[in-house]
């Protein structure tokens, strides 16, 4: 374990994993068997970020605010977690936690207390990550959840080289293997249900073949079909990302520019085209009652 004051790094004999204060995001997974890093690098010239957390919203609120009890609030895409500064809580050999709790500035924007409790566990070639939100005001939190980590290609790779394996291991084993239904977001990055349809797979698999997302910019499978998703390389795990029960799987590149795949476990997703109703009503929002509280957690396995 190091920790410099903004960075935890936790580390055994296989891997290296860093974790950055700021937004709780994991930052790096190194793995030092193969000598290559798994995580995409952050350029800002491509996408700036590395594995962000969504929270308290996945996606986009139509027109740019949501409303809470008659009233319309801003907020921008994903919610703002993954841009504050979080307080360290626990830094172990092997395990990160940390905390982030509403503030003024939250509070104006959204208008509930609480919460996040972020943590990072190191277990041989698996990272576990885990959430934890606390309702500490007296109405009920109203709030959505995700993970965004980023998958970057292997060199002398190309994203065409991935194929998805859907169903492998998990609670859902064996479960959707000729197809998955998936939602899928507008241009503008609202679902819309015309844009939604059904991924053909083959005992589970799917390669990543040139214009796979022109079929859905990103797709989300829904229904909590998926417990487990695994990009493969030479027909071998790559990486194997495990959302047991988690409502919603997010499947997202930018074939053109991005040679990463996001693999994004959530809990809610973005708002469908037009709708302007109460957050209360949106698809996928967790109500969590006045100061009990809520933990999921979701695994990142390296390899086979």
């Amino acid at each position: 374990m190091k920790h410099d004051g903004q960075i935890f790094t936790l580390e055994n004999e296989e891997l290296l994993v860093a974790v950055n204060r700021h937004g709780a995001e994991l930052a790096r997974i190194y793995d030092k068997l193969a000598g290559r890093e798994l995580l995409w690098n952050a350029d800002p010239a491509v996408w700036n970020r590395h594995a962000p957390i969504l929270f308290p919203f996945v996606g986009k609120c139509y027109d740019g605010k949501y409303r809470h009890q008659e009233k319309d609030y801003p907020m921008g895409a994903h919610g703002f977690a993954r841009d504050m500064e979080f307080e360290p809580l626990l830094c172990d050999m092997d395990e990160c936690w940390y905390r982030l709790k509403d503030t003024p500035e939250t509070f104006y924007k959204y208008p509930f207390h609480f919460e996040l409790e972020v943590g990072h566990r190191l277990e041989g070639r698996t990272i576990q990550v885990m959430w934890k939100v606390n309702n500490t005001g007296s109405e009920d939190l109203l709030f959505m959840a995700g993970g965004h980590p980023a998958f970057r290609v292997p060199e002398g790779r190309t994203i065409y080289d991935y194929t998805f394996e859907f169903n492998k291991t998990g609670t859902k084993a064996g479960t959707c293997q000729d197809g998955l239904h998936y939602q899928a977001p507008n241009a503008d990055g609202f679902e819309q249900e015309e844009l939604g349809g059904t991924l053909a797979l083959t005992d589970g698999r799917v390669p990543l073949t040139k214009g796979f997302f022109d079929r859905a910019l990103t797709y989300i499978f829904d229904q909590a079909a998926v417990g487990s998703v695994s990009l493969l390389l030479d027909g071998k795990p790559y990486v194997t990302v495990r959302c047991d029960d988690f409502p919603y799987l997010g499947v997202w590149s930018v074939e053109a520019t991005h040679p990463f795949v996001c693999l994004e476990p959530w809990y809610g997703r973005c708002d469908a085209e037009g709708y302007t109703g109460e957050l209360k009503d949106r698809e996928g929002v967790v109500t969590l009652p006045a100061w009990e509280s809520w933990e999921k957690s979701y695994s990142i396995t390296i390899g086979e």
